[in-house]
């Protein structure tokens, strides 16, 4: 794909609505979990099912990613990555698919899960504009702040009654 031909009005659309969404994920990653969890599911879910399926219909168009990635990423994929597109891009739409699946647990999983999304967020946002840039560093912080909710990181780090009591009176807890 032409880089030109990428930037027609409807990428544009699509580029800053991405960007949007992950501003709006990084505010209700906070004052609504649930709701981000949601999200956050159906995106990794989108992500793997599209990953999945390209991967196995159309492997070579992950080579336009090199248009828009950092030199490094740019050798990688017109280098080592073509002969191993498929299954490269299969496992990791495996793992996107088990971090949609985290996003519906508690606890150690539900951390892992986060963990993952933020490392593989942060791996992509070298693939520029092909990832929406930044909107990958804008969604690995809005899964860094759901950590630190009461259905995240906060369950194990503060007691989860007095994070309950902050979230729903707005009131802030010190520890004795």
């Amino acid at each position: 794909m032409d880089s030109l031909k990428f930037f027609d009005t409807v990428s544009w659309i699509f580029y800053l609505s991405c960007n949007a969404l992950a501003i709006f994920m990084i505010w209700i990653s906070r004052t609504r979990p649930p709701l981000a969890r949601m999200i956050l599911l159906l995106l990794f879910l989108f992500a793997a099912g599209f990953n999945a399926y390209t991967a196995l219909n159309a492997p070579w168009n992950y080579q336009d990613f090199a248009d828009s990635a950092t030199p490094f990423y740019k050798r990688f994929i017109l280098g080592a990555f073509i002969p191993i597109i498929t299954p490269m891009v299969l496992t990791i739409a495996v793992c996107q698919l088990l971090i949609a699946l985290a996003m519906t647990t508690r606890g150690q999983l539900f951390q892992v899960g986060c963990w993952a999304g933020i490392i593989f967020l942060i791996a992509i946002a070298p693939l520029g504009l092909y990832a929406a840039f930044p909107m990958p560093l804008l969604l690995a912080w809005a899964m860094l702040r759901l950590l630190r909710t009461d259905s995240g990181q906060a369950i194990l780090f503060e007691d989860p009654k007095s994070v309950k009591l902050k979230n729903k009176h707005h009131a802030r807890h010190i520890p004795n």
